[in-house]
């Protein structure tokens, strides 16, 4: 097993940039969300319910970085912003396809948040030689012994069976899966979990029957789960 490499201290400059970015760009988006929604009829508890969502799920986009997720939260904040400013310039008024677009953005919202949360226990690792498997042998049982036999009633000696007078020896062969065998045994679990539960295979589950690491039971979780979606 290889050993991980130490993670880099992270950059104080680009810390601060990056939570100053996002709390300065959900300040301005947050005001035109909740002004969208009041003009559209919303009470002021419920609008403010908008922009809470939408910028929620773009937090978890950029946290979990995920391109399709990034780029769709953005899409729906935009979306937002531009019907707010364009209702506040008066540029267009309120129609049946303005409220039926706004309140699409909730759903959506809510679905790709906890989609993304669902992916939070993978974990991402450098590529990891596989562990081997240790196969075990297993000894054959101990014949019974049988001291009489008896039938019709008469009693008679037969041969005693003994077990060996030296013990068994038992013997540990340790079999090393090439990748892709261990993949392909992956792959195959994966499907009946999927078939029992609905739901992707686990690290806990692959460590269990594969005999793996976590880490590499979360890198082969990885390939196999997150590699059907791309």
């Amino acid at each position: 097993m290889t050993t991980p490499s130490r993670t880099p201290d992270a950059d104080p400059m680009r810390t601060w940039l990056t939570r100053l970015s996002l709390a300065a760009g959900i300040a301005f988006t947050a005001h035109a969300e909740y002004a969208l929604a009041r003009t559209l009829g919303a009470d002021p508890f419920i609008a403010a319910m908008l922009p809470v969502s939408i910028d929620a799920y773009v937090v978890a986009a950029l946290r979990w970085f995920r391109a399709l997720d990034i780029m769709l939260s953005l899409s729906l904040m935009s979306a937002a912003q531009v019907a707010a400013h364009a209702l506040d310039a008066r540029v267009i008024a309120v129609s049946f396809e303005l409220v039926v677009v706004v309140s699409l953005l909730v759903p959506v919202a809510l679905w790709r948040t906890h989609a993304l949360a669902r992916g939070e226990e993978t974990v991402t690792a450098p590529p990891v030689a596989y562990a081997p498997v240790p196969v075990v042998t297993r000894p054959s049982p101990t014949p019974f012994v049988w001291d009489d036999y008896v039938r019709s009633g008469v009693t008679a000696k037969v041969t005693t069976s003994l077990p060996a007078a030296t013990p068994r020896q038992v013997v540990t062969e340790v079999v090393t899966l090439t990748p892709a065998e261990l993949r392909k045994r992956a792959l195959k679990l994966n499907r009946e979990v999927v078939t029992e539960t609905g739901r992707p295979v686990t690290i806990d589950r692959l460590r269990d029957e594969l005999g793996l690491s976590r880490r590499d039971a979360a890198e082969l979780r990885r390939e196999i789960v997150e590699g059907k979606r791309s």
